[in-house]
């Protein structure tokens, strides 16, 4: 293998995971984008009815720890029984929006409309409000237990500087690639430009010119005569004959 095809070889191997480093941040901003989207909207984020939370208090310990991560699962209230772990939207006064994990301890049906009734484990009282459809989160289906790793790294890109830094880290990315891609571009048409102006000017000369000047050009006598040198002796036999002949004529009529 030569140096040009393992020049070429390495420039195309560059482009490849070039374009491969900027889809995977395309999508990571585009992921991020559509958490802060729903996030701004109705205060999470949901997959598919499938939702990832921590657990910030002790309301419901010693079966979820505070800390601990949570996964629940989109269910309608129909389904939810009694006893079941459930995510909602509160509604007390100074608290309106955000997520509680309580467990279900009672369960009623009032003008068509089911109501659930929470409590924390650890709470001595239950909940002031009554849980329904359009405040329901999920049916928590599965939890981390202490908190450890996994727990400390989702709750530092659940904060606003993580966040940002998730968002802005892939941007800067793409914009350097980007700028790096633009300044590879211009490098190479300068040394396009660099590389013709040092070219001599009858080395630019396209070699078609040549050969069609040389179609143009006589090559008889250097250049010099009008016709080779079959033509000018054909010429001249022409000429020749043309004397004898008339030759003959004036010498018939005398």
């Amino acid at each position: 293998m030569t140096d040009m095809e393992r020049k070429n070889k390495k420039s195309v191997e560059n482009k490849v995971v070039s374009r491969l480093v900027s889809l995977f941040l395309i999508f990571t901003v585009a992921l991020c984008l559509f958490v802060v989207v729903q996030v701004l909207s109705r205060g999470y984020a949901s997959f598919g009815g499938i939702s990832l939370f921590r657990v910030a208090t002790g309301s419901m310990e010693p079966e979820i720890p505070e800390k601990s991560l949570i996964v629940t699962k989109r269910e309608s209230i129909e389904d939810i029984e009694i006893g079941d772990v459930i995510c909602f939207r509160a509604q007390s006064p100074g608290m309106i929006g955000k997520t509680i994990t309580h467990r279900v301890i009672h369960r009623e049906v009032t003008d068509g409309v089911i109501r659930l009734r929470t409590k924390g484990d650890a709470n001595p009282v239950m909940d002031a409000y009554d849980v329904t459809d359009d405040i329901l989160i999920g049916t928590v289906v599965w939890c981390s237990g202490n908190g450890g790793f996994l727990s400390n790294f989702i709750s530092f890109f659940t904060n606003k500087i993580g966040f940002l830094a998730l968002v802005a880290f892939p941007c800067l990315l793409i914009a350097g690639i980007i700028l790096r891609d633009c300044v590879k571009n211009i490098k190479g048409d300068l040394e396009k430009v660099l590389e013709e102006m040092a070219t001599p000017p009858e080395e630019k000369k396209d070699p078609s010119e040549n050969t069609e000047q040389d179609q143009k050009t006589p090559s008889g006598a250097n250049g010099e005569s009008g016709t080779d040198e079959e033509d000018y002796e054909t010429m001249c036999a022409r000429i020749r004959a043309e004397l004898i002949e008339e030759l003959k004529q004036e010498n018939g009529r005398e």
